[in-house]
């Protein structure tokens, strides 16, 4: 291999650092616009000879971006992240959540796993894509609202498909704690709004409770949950089957007045994409043969709709990846692994672009009061990083 640019990972991990007590600062909470730190990684990286495009989303005020060092369309490597963090009001922290904390060997601020440590890295790794000419180009993909949808990786994959890019391997830094994962259950939500009749609860006969018929109805999810394990496993998940939750329920008034509305927020994580398919058609089959039970008997017909709010698809393992092959190498890993929680690489690889996710930090730190990452899983992904821009500059694949 040719001499690496820097030669120097400890350099590279506090640049990293500085980088990351920058991110942190700004409180990127998906219910706010993210370009004051969009603005930054921009000011940032205008130094390093990079093309910088920002992406401003038509729907709201964000933007992505897509920056890119080394030029071609086509067989590039893609360092993958998002900026946006969850909120922290209502969790105890002893901690400033938006000022970064080292201390003994970790770093701690909202977002510091999941995953401004990995967009750290990729920008403290700018100055090893900037030396020498590329062979392989290397775009950096920074995205919005992933924690409410992915709504900002879907924008971007359009606009991939636009410009004709067609990376080589995109790499999902998302907290893998550097382990290279190749397969992840989907996250698809839905809400259930069920309307039926009020009336006074002396004369149930003149109503239609729409909160019974919301039971019924997620009795019907339970048992199709419970279904889904007497088919075929996948072992690798901590969760070997597709599942199905409930996870909130409102609606009525009081309880001497039967319930006119209900609505229920429910989920389905499927680990293939046809479980998907096969879970909603079960459930919609019930709901119309509820319906026609309640034509056939004369009796009010209430309407039942489910809205679907986001749809998170599976990442599928494939032994053929070139990512997963990459990825194993630059990370010096001999197996992939599975992972029950989404990403936005199942939303890339179902656009037809080669996936993996591989990212520092414990996904057990996300979302938690005082989160914090271990400067050595930062250490670690700028080794990762090194190997790249290595087999970016010597291979012409």
């Amino acid at each position: 291999m040719q001499e690496r640019a820097t030669g120097d990972v400890d350099t590279l991990l506090e640049t990293a650092i500085a980088v990351l007590d920058k991110l942190v600062s700004f409180p990127s909470i998906s219910s706010v616009s993210n370009r004051d730190v969009v603005d930054y990684i921009c000011e940032y990286l205008s130094g390093f000879g990079a093309t910088i495009e920002r992406l401003p989303s038509p729907e709201q005020e964000k933007d992505n971006l897509w920056i890119s060092f080394g030029e071609g369309s086509e067989g590039g490597l893609v360092l993958s992240g998002h900026i946006d963090v969850v909120p922290v009001t209502g969790q105890e922290w002893t901690r400033p959540p938006f000022s970064l904390t080292r201390e003994g060997g970790k770093v701690y601020g909202r977002g510091t796993t999941d995953m401004k440590g990995f967009v750290a890295c990729a920008m403290a790794a700018a100055t090893l894509f900037q030396h020498g000419s590329l062979r392989h180009p290397v775009h950096l993909a920074i995205t919005f609202d992933e924690e409410v949808g992915c709504l900002g990786a879907r924008e971007l994959v359009e606009f991939l498909k636009q410009r004709g890019i067609r990376p080589a391997a995109i790499f999902v830094g998302e907290p893998t704690s550097m382990a290279v994962v190749d397969r992840h259950k989907g996250s698809v939500g839905f809400t259930t709004e069920i309307v039926g009749k009020a009336a006074h609860s002396s004369q149930v006969h003149l109503g239609q409770s729409a909160i019974q018929i919301a039971g019924e109805l997620i009795g019907a999810l339970t048992s199709l949950g419970a279904h889904q394990a007497t088919k075929q496993a996948d072992e690798a998940f901590p969760y070997a089957y597709p599942s199905i939750n409930v996870g909130a329920i409102t609606g009525g008034q009081v309880r001497n007045i039967v319930a006119a509305n209900c609505a229920f927020d429910w989920e389905i994580r499927p680990i293939l994409p046809g479980q998907l398919v096969d879970i909603r058609q079960a459930f919609e089959c019930h709901v119309s043969e509820k319906l026609e039970t309640y034509r056939a008997s004369g009796h009010l017909v209430p309407s039942i709709v489910t809205r679907l709010v986001y749809d998170t698809p599976p990442l599928v393992g494939d032994p053929q990846s070139q990512a997963t092959a990459l990825a194993m190498k630059f990370a010096g890993q001999n197996r992939a692994l599975a992972v029950s929680y989404g990403t936005e690489a199942g939303i890339y690889q179902e656009a037809g672009f080669v996936t993996v996710v591989c990212g520092p930090g414990d996904i057990q730190q996300a979302h938690a009061p005082d989160e914090w990452i271990e400067i050595d899983q930062l250490h670690r992904c700028l080794d990762f990083m090194e190997r790249l821009a290595d087999y970016a500059r010597e291979t012409g694949q």
